[in-house]
């Protein structure tokens, strides 16, 4: 079972006894942006890194483990068109 990303970090927000406010600001976010991170289950890495810092907890590591481990699948749908005889890539999108 997945760990919850923003629950994980939920708690170490609580045991911080950081405020709200202070927390969003150390994020330079609004405080709204808090509640919604602790309502995600999947945080991209960028903002996990900031996240860490700020608890001074390592959640990258801990939710997705060490960077030499790390598994990442990326599906992508491309649009391919022939043009005088030859293949020719004019989309790419992701997909989910």
């Amino acid at each position: 079972m997945k760990t919850h990303a923003g629950k994980k970090i939920k708690e170490h927000f609580v045991a911080s006894g950081l405020s709200v406010s202070e927390f969003a600001r150390r994020l330079n976010c609004h405080r709204q942006n808090v509640y919604d991170i602790f309502r995600r289950e999947v945080i991209d890495v960028g903002l996990l890194q900031r996240i860490s810092r700020v608890l001074e907890h390592d959640f990258v590591t801990e939710l997705y483990g060490s960077p030499n481990s790390t598994k990442v699948t990326l599906k992508f749908a491309i649009t391919v068109e022939m043009e005088n005889g030859e293949c020719k890539v004019t989309e790419v999108k992701a997909v989910k």
